[in-house]
């Protein structure tokens, strides 16, 4: 934790696509913890709020793979960098129901992403509040602080885009989950697009669709 830069926390907030597809990515495995990358906008600004605009599965089962970890990290640096796009943190939804508390694996992940960006998050899924109709953000939030201690963020400090619980309930109810891939089902099908471009596409069509 040394290294780890201090920052004050700001507001997150969480495009529809990165809702989506970290809640499709977890729907799709229900009984095993699942973990992926969040990212956002590498252009600084003068603005307190991070924008996470996409998440990339990585695993399901086993999360705590390191050497398959740091190909995903190094491939996923390498394809988005020219979309002007960087690693700002790391979501997991643990296997157990009500567990959705961060352990071993997701502080040490957590800690590595922040020690090369200081807006770094955390997010945990809160599999209870997870449903095919969903009216609130099911997920725990949480940022470094100044004193460079992770904290869970107030309700207050965490937006969703609009639209955002309508379009991913519309995805869970039509079992979009089927079609999400992580970098495990890339490492044993190498067509699977850990990417997951046509589900950014479909977000964004409902979206245009229904006018947010």
């Amino acid at each position: 934790m040394e290294n780890l830069p201090k920052k004050m926390s700001s507001d997150i907030t969480i495009s529809c696509n990165a809702l989506a597809k970290i809640l499709l990515h977890t729907a799709k495995y229900p009984h095993l913890a699942v973990s992926g990358v969040l990212l956002s906008t590498s252009k600084k600004n003068d603005t307190s709020e991070t924008f996470i605009l996409d998440a990339i599965p990585l695993f399901h089962g086993q999360l705590g793979l390191a050497p398959m970890l740091e190909v995903a990290l190094t491939q996923i640096e390498r394809v988005f960098k020219s979309e002007g796009l960087t690693i700002a943190g790391y979501y997991q939804a643990n296997e157990l129901l009500k567990d959705n508390m961060p352990d071993f694996v997701a502080m040490k992940i957590a800690e590595k992403i922040a020690e090369n960006n200081n807006e770094a998050c955390l997010i945990m899924v809160d599999n209870r509040k997870v449903s095919l109709n969903l009216d609130t953000v099911p997920f725990i939030v949480s940022q470094l602080t100044a004193d460079g201690k992770w904290k869970n963020k107030e309700k207050t400090g965490v937006h969703l885009e609009s639209g955002s619980l309508e379009i991913t309930s519309q995805l869970l109810q039509k079992k979009v989950h089927r079609d999400i891939s992580d970098f495990d089902n890339h490492l044993d099908d190498i067509t699977c697009d850990w990417t997951n471009k046509q589900i950014g596409k479909l977000v964004g069509s409902l979206i245009s669709a229904a006018g947010f």
